[in-house]
């Protein structure tokens, strides 16, 4: 009988522990597949499993069509434009609780809008894993695809497998709408291409606040520009931006369209 190498023996069983204690792993090659039958890549980033794609769908769950955009559209409707698919808060949000806290929204089943909370976990969890980011030198950095750059550092972007886009947000506020085609209002109101905003299931309390006859409207410091829709209804989203180090919660009205990705149930 051959002597076994202990010390060979011992190394393989240490090499299969790292591989085993990997902070992200992709998913089941068998795809998620929406109601469109558009299919989608996942990860499992900690404790966590997400679309590593935004999604793309043009029906509710239930096989409604969705409304396209029209400028201060109250209805839930997406935008597609050069491929980018976003929706407004109205269309991510639909429908009723899942019982737990989550909003199905239009994920696949066993799929939801993710909450805050849950965004917050995602980028808390990339910040405390430094050999996700260390090499890119942000956590930010560490959730974007390596396609968001064309700089030679891109090669170390997307080590969490989040695989973000820069599709910015689009304005729906009317202004001068009349003097625009379709894809000329489009251009007009695409503001942030450099970023990428995701909706959350959560609305901002802080929104809609009254206008006293003392405060004038156009006063708000975010979109006093806009005047009385300075008050609008607002959610919190993701904020992911390659120049700042990690992402932030914000919030955009919810006329707004964002790009929205789930998260598993």
């Amino acid at each position: 009988m051959k002597k076994v190498n202990i010390f060979l023996l011992f190394a393989t069983m240490v090499v299969a522990a790292l591989l085993c204690a990997c902070t992200h792993e992709t998913e089941d090659p068998k795809k998620l597949t929406d109601v469109d039958g558009n299919t989608y890549d996942t990860v499992r980033i900690g404790t966590q499993t997400w679309m590593s794609q935004d999604l793309k769908v043009k029906h509710f769950p239930n096989g409604a069509a969705l409304r396209t955009f029209e400028p201060n559209l109250r209805e839930p409707a997406y935008l597609d434009y050069g491929g980018k698919i976003l929706y407004n808060a109205l269309a991510a949000q639909y429908g009723e609780s899942l019982g737990n806290g989550h909003v199905q929204g239009l994920c696949p089943d066993g799929w939801h809008l993710p909450s805050r909370d849950e965004w917050q976990q995602l980028t808390d969890y990339v910040a405390e894993h430094p050999s996700l980011w260390e090499f890119s030198g942000s956590v930010s950095h560490a959730m974007e695809s390596q396609q968001w750059s064309s700089s030679a550092e891109a090669a170390q972007f997307n080590m969490s497998g989040f695989s973000a886009l820069p599709t910015g947000y689009l304005i729906s506020f009317p202004r001068h709408t009349e003097l625009f085609t379709y894809e000329e209002q489009v251009e007009q109101r695409w503001v942030q291409r450099g970023s990428a905003y995701y909706w959350s299931s959560d609305h901002n309390e802080d929104y809609p606040r009254p206008v006293t006859p003392d405060e004038s409207p156009w006063s708000p410091p975010q979109w006093g520009w806009l005047g009385n829709d300075s008050i609008e209804v607002q959610s919190y989203v993701l904020l992911l931006n390659t120049d700042q180090e990690s992402p932030e919660i914000s919030s955009l009205p919810d006329v707004h369209y964002c790009a929205v990705r789930c998260v598993k149930n």
